[in-house]
């Protein structure tokens, strides 16, 4: 029986009639021709690469959607969902989020599963709410139309890309699409080999759009020799104690959990441009957890530090890292996966070590990574032994 593993909930405005889908990767948008299977604008033949467009149905002005990720097809919704298209959609990433011609993305994602999977997409229409057109009462105008996508892994697709020797990514992506078309009755990947493919042990309510709580009561300034003290430690980049404020405000506790200090020039963002930094702290937190579902170690890098195969260092990908480490035996719990002692250094005392690990979080030059799982380490390996 299909099982949801996982869905968040966002809000996109519609631009022309339509607002997309796209892939976490930003990879796949090479589509020269659009068709129209029902709704959902794709490729000929119903498979997407990377990205879809929605069309209204309603003529709507903003768009309420709920995205839900499932471990294999599942059932149709209620009665007040109508069925509006369903397609095969390749994803680089394994994850996606909505944009539209008048806004970029609300940094709201979903991890759907895997990355370079084929997956099954079917979007519903929902209920539409209206009101009293504007200069005229007895006629109404849609403001806003409901929408639930669902996705669920047909197959691994990685293979004809795992076997280039090109490492561009949009060229690589493109690959998946010799794997194409999918055998009648192939089996559909193994969800308990793949932790992105396991809901959280203690499930939890579906994320919903985010948005951040100012406090009532604003904290004191910040001194001038505190603003200082943490420009000096690399927290907040060129920050004057009003900008460390409105940062403090903004962020909160998140500042405990970030892998790195924010991005250079954050400390002239406006209030806005915090918030929306926090909202994709907030989901690349999320996401990492989803990641990594049954808690297992994890270990903080620099990205440099992590070859990954096919794209990356992105969430989900996997890679071998390279840790220099005063004892052999470090990082023991998350180098495990093929680990190699490379190189001694005697004369700093450290030893080289690697390890097949994946990315959880990838944040301001950092990653978060734990060790790879079999299925997950194998794609690595294939990579090595091709390529020397």
């Amino acid at each position: 029986m299909a099982e949801l593993i996982r869905s968040v909930e966002d809000e996109m405005p519609i631009s022309y009639s339509r607002f997309d889908l796209v892939d976490g990767s930003g990879l796949g948008h090479d589509a020269e021709q659009e068709t129209e299977t029902g709704a959902l604008l794709t490729e000929p033949g119903r498979i997407a690469l990377g990205q879809v467009g929605i069309k209204s149905q309603a003529w709507a002005r903003t768009a309420h959607v709920r995205m839900e990720a499932w471990d294999s097809e599942p059932p149709a919704p209620g009665t007040s969902w109508s069925e509006a298209g369903q397609v095969l959609y390749l994803s680089p990433g394994g994850t996606v989020f909505l944009c539209s011609l008048e806004v970029g993305h609300s940094g709201q994602m979903l991890l759907i599963g895997p990355p370079f999977f084929a997956y099954g997409l079917r979007a519903y229409a929902g209920p539409v709410r209206t009101r009293p057109a504007d200069g005229d009462g007895a006629l109404t105008e849609a403001v806003e139309e409901t929408w639930l996508l669902q996705f669920w892994p047909l197959a691994d697709v990685a293979a004809p890309a795992l076997r280039t020797e090109s490492e561009t990514g949009g060229q690589t992506a493109a690959r998946m699409r010799e794997i194409l078309p999918l055998a009648p009755g192939s089996a559909a990947p193994i969800s308990g080999e793949w932790p992105a493919l396991h809901p959280l042990p203690a499930p939890e309510p579906p994320t919903g759009i985010l948005l951040w709580s100012h406090p009532a009561q604003s904290p004191a300034p910040a001194s001038d020799h505190e603003a200082e003290g943490r420009i000096s430690r690399g927290i907040v980049p060129q920050e004057t104690p009003a900008s460390w404020q409105r940062t403090e405000e903004a962020l909160g506790d998140l500042r405990i959990d970030m892998l790195g200090g924010l991005p250079a020039g954050s400390g002239s963002w406006s209030r806005s441009q915090i918030e929306e930094y926090a909202t994709r702290l907030r989901t690349s937190m999320r996401i990492g957890g989803e990641l990594n579902p049954h808690g297992a170690p994890t270990l903080r890098l620099e990205a440099s530090s992590v070859r990954t195969v096919l794209i990356g260092p992105d969430p989900g990908f996997s890679g071998r890292a390279w840790v220099w480490a005063s004892d052999e035996r470090a990082h023991v719990d998350v180098l495990s996966v093929d680990r190699q002692h490379i190189v001694r250094d005697r004369i700093r005392q450290n030893t080289l070590l690697t390890g097949i690990v994946t990315i959880l979080r990838n944040e301001s030059g950092f990653v978060e990574v734990r060790a790879a799982t079999e299925v997950e380490a194998a794609r690595v390996i294939t990579v090595e032994r091709l390529r020397g």
